[in-house]
């Protein structure tokens, strides 16, 4: 069976985008249709590609941005007409008159798309304020998750307008994706009057040191009882410790009486230990670690060449790791 946008052609106008979160998201929205078996053109501005030059640079000089976003698409613009186009409202204006299916992102919505940094969008969703430590300031999400997750909302769009029959205009909100992503923060508020914040006084949860690196202490109510039996520290069993809530309070107190015991054990021998119990205790790994991490050699996550390959398949078969298409 063909892949789902075998013969379909689509315009990615990311590279035409002045504003950076748009163009991100229009070229993972156009990198998720190339791995559906789209045919995606990419024309850039006189000036060139503008991810070509974007950080991180691999030692070969080229970006590594760049080769994982645009690797499967086509340069230039092709003399056909197109399925369907991918941009914000004035490159579509521009490039894609007469193109049956739009796909617009904005900030806001149409019409309401003002200049905005990624920065700014995780500050206005509320993304900005869950990581960090409320002494420093904010820390801002690794990579680009929001831009990220905005594409895959404009690929889904997309993929609903196709099946529609197309003939209209998709439009993906970046502010609204945020907020999606985000969607505890609604509920925290709607249920208890905050949202999560910082070290928030519920926030029981940490990152703590081992041997060889950190640790993801991860664990629900139910967990306590075991968490406390697997370091073996008496001292556990004070009042201060009884409840989630009162661990969150106390949170300095509680690393206090644990610290000792994950600082003496390897990240190896604290997840052993804790999965023995069933508690979800993760390892924090380095990057150079996940090029050999088992399971995402057992899941073909990452290319030869240490690039992620989109877990995309159909009917069995890796849509994502296919040839790059010929012009």
């Amino acid at each position: 069976m063909p892949a789902p946008l075998a013969g379909k052609r689509i315009l990615d106008l990311g590279a035409l985008c002045r504003k950076r979160p748009h163009s991100l998201a229009i070229s993972m929205a156009a990198k998720l249709c190339a791995g559906f078996g789209a045919k995606v053109w990419r024309p850039a501005p006189t000036s060139g590609e503008p991810l070509a030059v974007a950080p991180p640079i691999l030692p070969n000089g080229n970006s590594a941005l760049d080769m994982f976003l645009n690797r499967d698409k086509l340069p230039g613009k092709a003399a056909a007409s197109y399925d369907a186009a991918i941009g914000d409202e004035a490159s579509l204006a521009e490039h894609a008159s007469g193109v049956p299916i739009g796909v617009r992102i904005s900030v806001f919505g149409p019409g309401e798309d003002p200049s905005v940094t990624e920065l700014s969008l995780l500050a206005l969703t509320g993304l900005l304020g869950l990581v960090g430590t409320a002494e420093g300031p904010p820390t801002r999400l690794a990579g680009h998750q929001l831009a990220y997750a905005a594409g895959l909302a404009a690929c889904t769009g997309l993929l609903a307008a196709f099946h529609a029959g197309g003939g209209e205009m998709v439009d993906v909100s970046l502010f609204d994706v945020g907020v999606w992503l985000n969607w505890k923060a609604a509920i925290g508020i709607l249920l208890l009057g905050t949202g999560p914040e910082r070290d928030g006084p519920r926030n029981h949860w940490m990152t703590v040191a081992a041997v060889d690196g950190f640790v993801a202490l991860v664990y629900q109510e139910k967990d306590w009882p075991l968490l406390r039996e697997m370091v073996g520290n008496d001292r556990l069993d004070d009042p201060r410790f009884a409840t989630m809530a009162s661990r969150g309070e106390h949170r300095a107190a509680l690393l206090a009486e644990i610290g000792p015991w994950f600082r003496s054990r390897t990240r190896a021998e604290i997840t052993a230990a804790a999965q023995r119990r069933r508690i979800p205790i993760g390892p924090v790994k380095w990057p150079a670690e996940l090029l050999r991490d088992p399971q995402h050699l057992a899941r073909g996550f990452l290319e030869a060449n240490g690039m992620p390959c989109l877990p995309l398949v159909w009917n069995g078969r890796r849509l994502a790791r296919e040839p790059s298409h010929a012009a």
